[in-house]
């Protein structure tokens, strides 16, 4: 198992997991968790970074292939029946499997 950033171009993999934002010993959010400099969650009404990726099509189990995963820009992956840019911080977050073919 590996996070999803980590894989190369033209690979598939099945989603385990999403990792929880990590918290300094202060007890500040890390400054890639789901919550802003200001401590306000960044998407809204509650929901939190693994129910947003659900929702985006990233929840265990689902198959990902890796279309485009090149230096400074975002991760181009096919899910479900589309593609999707996803962040780099973001892709390190979710935990895949890789199937090999």
């Amino acid at each position: 198992m590996c996070p999803l950033a980590m894989l190369s171009c033209g690979e598939t993999a099945e989603i385990v997991g999403v990792r929880h934002a990590e918290r300094h010993q202060s007890g500040a959010c890390a400054r890639n968790s789901e919550f802003g400099s200001d401590g306000r969650n960044r998407y809204g009404r509650g929901e939190t970074r693994s129910a947003r990726l659900s929702e985006m099509g990233f929840s265990p189990g689902q198959v990902v292939e890796v279309v485009q995963n090149t230096p400074g820009v975002p991760l181009l992956l096919r899910v479900r029946d589309g593609k999707m840019a996803l962040d780099k911080r973001t892709a390190m977050q979710i935990i895949v499997r890789r199937i090999l073919t």
